[in-house]
């Protein structure tokens, strides 16, 4: 296997689609919140209708009878690699079904932050805190840094580091009270989140990718790792995803160690 770092980025071209679409002011972007990664602003949800489906940062494209995953992945991925790498926001479903077990979230550290105005710095948010949860908007945000274990049989099969961004009292009390993950808050809401690769590397994690926030983890140069985008309205997620090695997608059940038969 390759030792060198491959990342890889897309450059998207989005010729007769309209930029209408409003953005996020520099006040919002998520680098304002102490504490918070150095992420770039997301763009709110927008619907994905026909006419805007080829969306700035969308790897995924569909006509009437046509669908298409593109992006320049890596030439060593296989595809079972590529099919964990295109997950958007369901990658626990994706390794449950690979592995045939459950996957379970455990957190590392989470960090949360809220602004009493858009104008004000950030605070600390102690919980329970429930005046600042029901009073989560666009004018006073609430921004979370964590990182989490994707765990099966007791054994981590993705470290995923994260800062988002929450914006109205229903998400809020999903994901800091009932303590809903990023992907089950989505499915909590129905939700299909709109999704933007950003780039697939190979290898150890460089600084430039990860997150401020991010504490230092083992690395190897048989990591596989993303870094994308999820967000619908009011509710935004940059995320770094890092699969400890590219065994796993090979070996399965015997890379897991666990000594069972699959679940039926």
């Amino acid at each position: 296997m390759s030792r060198l770092l491959s990342i890889y980025a897309p450059l998207v071209v989005q010729p007769g689609v309209s930029n209408n679409i409003s953005v996020l002011t520099p006040s919002e972007s998520l680098s304002k919140f102490g504490g918070a990664a150095q992420f770039p602003d997301i763009a709110p949800s927008c619907p994905q209708h026909a006419t805007d489906r080829n969306h700035v940062g969308s790897i995924y494209t569909y006509s009437a009878k046509t669908t298409s995953i593109s992006f320049p992945w890596p030439k060593e991925t296989t595809g079972l690699e590529r099919v964990a790498l295109s997950a958007k926001g369901d990658l626990q479903r994706v390794l449950s079904a690979f592995f045939a077990r459950p996957i379970t979230i455990v957190t590392v550290y989470s960090n949360t932050f809220y602004h009493p105005t858009i104008h004000e710095p950030s605070a600390i948010l102690t919980l329970p805190n429930p005046a600042v949860i029901v009073s989560a908007s666009r004018e006073s945000p609430i921004t979370q840094t964590r990182q989490v274990h994707l765990q099966c049989s007791n054994k981590t099969v993705c470290t995923a580091t994260s800062t988002v961004r929450i914006t109205s009292p229903t998400v809020a009390n999903l994901f800091l009270v009932e303590k809903y993950a990023i992907g089950q808050t989505f499915a909590r809401m129905g939700k299909v989140p709109e999704f933007e690769l950003v780039s697939v590397g190979l290898g150890p994690v460089t600084d430039a990718v990860l997150p401020s926030h991010s504490e230092k983890v083992h690395s190897t140069d048989e990591q596989l790792w993303r870094k994308y985008r999820l967000y619908i309205d009011d509710f935004e997620c940059d995320i770094l995803e890092v699969f400890p090695t590219r065994e796993m997608f090979v070996d399965g059940l015997h890379w897991l160690g666990d000594g069972s038969e699959p679940l039926d």
